[in-house]
């Protein structure tokens, strides 16, 4: 074939910058100083380690925060025929530009109430500027059905493609109660609410070449898909806080896969396919048909479950000094028990794995740094260019400044070195990197 169809964009949904398929772990801006967030004790347990809420001194907390992320998203394949002067690299620099999060703590005696509010997954958008890496088994498709149009020696050409646009935004609400059950253990529960849109928006441009009643032809077709698929879940969360020694402390999470049932706004009129010659109805009507069946495109078009998986969070820190705390974290992602309507076939459970620390320069100041690897669950039978969620290795450092006992700003920096992978089917390469920024102000009230 050639080159063929290119609108379905990678929709940013998986794995926009951290985390593990369709989750981002990244909901306070100290996250981009370190990632081992679990077994800390702060208004950042709000998300992270909620039990732990229990333990802070009594007051009320709120901290707000944003991220900026930088990403530089590659397909190449070398698959295929272009038309003369297309690139089979398709690029996506398009920032995220403000990506807000906040946590409100009420601690008061031996019971906390914690709410926190971000975006659970997705968060971002993505732009590749002339449509995306084709999926060569559909321009195949195209091809092998000229002769049912009665269209002889025929050959699909990819002209080139409108700006592709996909976002992925789940909005999160949390919100829940800690209680200590004694000065060293405390339990937290809480419930989740999740609003997720899914939008895919672009046009391939093609030329079909051939013979059509002995006559030489060339057919111009424009394949066009505009896609907005909505849902609404509720889940619920889980976890434990135990101090047993005043330098030690473990926070763990549990937070239940929410059901997500999206709905398709537009339907099978979100796709279209057109071309300027007139008469041709039946070829533009077999094309249109034949992309229809294809499950990357039905998935825009039609009702079907993607849930957002089940996670499990397990974290430490350990005070070495007055100066020196350690952290680790691990994070683990139930995605095989989320894959109603086969939304994830062939992923396997992730997981994450991060160390860090905290190092008091002096009383207003602490450095902070880190390191996470994260095992999405994709591998080659699972990449493509709706989906292609890369394992990686964040590296983190940040600086806290606590100018008094009721003020906290947070600065912090994260590169995120995405390992590049290929498509065992399609053959395209997918490549990632990421430099994210992160913000916060914490004030107690």
């Amino acid at each position: 074939m050639k080159k063929t169809l290119m609108l379905t964009a990678l929709i940013a949904s998986v794995n926009v910058y951290a985390g593990s398929i369709d989750y981002l772990a990244q909901q306070d801006a100290e996250y981009f100083a370190h990632a081992s967030m679990t077994g800390k004790i702060g208004t950042s347990g709000a998300f992270y380690n909620p039990a732990g809420t229990a333990f802070m001194e009594d007051g009320l907390y709120v901290k707000v925060n944003t991220q900026t992320v930088f990403k530089d998203y590659t397909m190449n394949t070398d698959k295929g025929i272009l038309s003369d002067g297309q690139s089979g690299v398709h690029n996506s620099d398009y920032p995220s530009v403000m990506v807000p999060s906040i946590q409100i703590v009420k601690k008061d005696g031996d019971r906390s109430y914690f709410l926190h509010g971000g975006i659970a997954a997705g968060g971002g958008s993505l732009k590749y500027d002339n449509g995306i890496s084709a999926f060569e088994f559909i321009g195949n498709k195209i091809e092998q059905g000229l002769p049912l149009f009665g269209i002889s020696n025929g050959e699909v050409g990819y002209l080139g493609g409108s700006k592709v646009k996909g976002s992925s935004f789940y909005y999160n609400l949390n919100l829940g109660m800690a209680q200590k059950v004694n000065e060293k253990f405390s339990v937290a529960g809480g419930v989740r609410f999740i609003y997720a849109t899914r939008a895919l928006e672009g046009t391939g441009h093609f030329q079909i070449k051939g013979e059509k009643n002995s006559t030489q032809v060339q057919i111009p077709i424009d394949v066009s898909i505009d896609s907005e698929r909505e849902a609404y879940g509720i889940g619920w969360l889980v976890g434990f806080n135990y101090k047993p020694i005043e330098k030690l402390n473990i926070g763990f999470k549990y937070e239940s896969e929410i059901k997500l049932d999206f709905e398709a706004k537009n339907g099978q009129s979100g796709l279209t396919t057109s071309s300027k010659i007139q008469g041709i109805d039946q070829i533009i009507g077999g094309i249109d048909s034949s992309l229809r069946n294809e499950a990357v495109i039905r998935e825009w078009l039609v009702d079907g479950y993607r849930n957002l998986p089940a996670m499990m969070s397990l974290g430490i820190s350990y005070d070495v000094n007055d100066r020196l705390t350690l952290l680790t974290s691990g994070n683990y992602y139930f995605i095989e028990d989320a894959n109603d309507s086969n939304a994830y076939a062939h992923y396997t459970n992730g997981y994450e794995a991060s160390v860090g620390f905290d190092y008091k320069l002096n009383e207003q100041y602490t450095l902070m740094a880190g390191y996470q690897y994260t095992n999405t669950g994709a591998n080659e039978d699972t990449y493509k260019d709706t989906d292609y969620a890369l394992d990686a290795h964040m590296y983190s450092i940040g600086l806290k400044y606590t100018p008094n006992e009721t003020r906290t700003y947070t600065i912090a920096y994260s590169y995120v070195d995405y390992i590049d992978g290929t498509s065992k089917e399609h053959g395209t390469r997918f490549e990632k990197q990421v430099h994210a920024i992160g913000l916060a102000a914490e004030f107690k009230l």
